[in-house]
Formats: structure tokens, C-alpha cells, sequence
């Protein structure tokens, strides 16, 4: 009995110890444009990120856009692989973004983002990297009381570094 006690007790610790699970996380994004991250795990592969900080968002050829954006991303996550101290998640899902562009214009946007994740299972940082293209529409006021809108097909690339928890 003592040595399958000892057997479940070392079975147990060693899975704890190798599965490094977070449920929630929180950094910086870096891409074209620098912000704070939150993350959340909601259920085992549901997570919501949500970013907030100033942005440059290219569009097609046509100029772009930047200002303070707050993205919120849902997307499924699963495990890819682990092994040497590293555990690699992919996940994709949709992006929401809403915020206030330079030149005093409210952004509307949505788009589909795509990634991977490097999770250090002997330390709690984990680090992303990922795509987003998307649609954005500006939204200003007009010279005559009237609203100006803009479309724009925008895309980024972005870096992320958090500590998890």
C-alpha cells in the first residue's frame, strides 16, 4: 500500500510539474505598434486575448490607419507539441477591433487571427506570434455635419511576451 501511495504521489507531482497550464496571462504585443496583453484561458481550449495600445495598421497600398485600438480576439487553442522545456500551442479564431484613430476618427474593424504560442514549462512566460488580416472601416465627421467613411483591408504581424499565472 505505502509503495503505491509513493507511486501516485510521484505520478501525480511529476504531471504537475510537466503540464505547465495557466489560466490567465499578461504582457506586451509588439507588431506594428506597441500594447498591453491580457489573456484568458475561459474553458480548456477557449481563450480570450484582448490587447489595448497605439497601432499602425496598414492597408492594401491605399495608406493606413493608427491610434489607440483595444483587439479582442476569441479563438480555440490546442497543443502542437512539447518537449525540451517548451510546450507549442497553435490557435486561430476572430478579432474585434474598436478604437480612435489619428486625425479624430472612430475605427471599426474584424478579422481572423492565427498563431502560435511558446509556453516555458520550467518558468511562468509564455511568448506569441501571429497574423491578423482583417477590415476596418474609419468612421469621421464631415465639413457639412455629414459622416466620411473609409474601408480599408488592413493586416499585422504581432509579437507578444507574458507573464503567466
Amino acid at each position: 500500500m505505502k509503495k503505491l501511495f509513493s507511486l501516485l504521489l510521484a505520478v501525480t507531482i511529476s504531471a504537475a510539474v510537466c503540464a505547465k497550464e495557466y489560466q490567465y496571462s499578461l504582457g506586451l504585443v509588439a507588431g506594428l505598434g506597441l500594447g498591453a496583453q491580457f489573456k484568458v484561458m475561459v474553458m480548456p481550449h477557449f481563450t480570450i486575448i484582448d490587447e489595448f495600445g497605439y497601432f499602425l495598421n496598414p492597408d492594401g497600398g491605399t495608406g493606413a490607419y493608427s491610434g489607440m485600438l483595444d483587439n479582442l480576439v476569441l479563438a480555440w487553442q490546442d497543443k502542437a507539441a512539447e518537449g525540451q522545456g517548451i510546450r507549442l500551442d497553435y490557435y486561430a479564431g476572430g478579432q474585434l477591433k474598436v478604437g480612435y484613430g489619428v486625425g479624430n476618427f472612430g475605427i471599426l474593424g474584424f478579422g481572423a487571427a492565427a498563431g502560435i504560442e511558446a509556453i516555458m514549462i520550467n518558468a511562468p512566460i509564455a511568448f506569441s506570434f501571429d497574423f491578423r488580416p482583417g477590415y476596418a472601416v474609419a468612421l469621421a465627421s464631415g465639413g457639412g455635419g455629414g459622416v466620411f467613411a473609409a474601408n480599408m483591408f488592413d493586416w499585422s504581424f504581432n509579437l507578444g511576451v507574458r507573464y503567466t499565472f
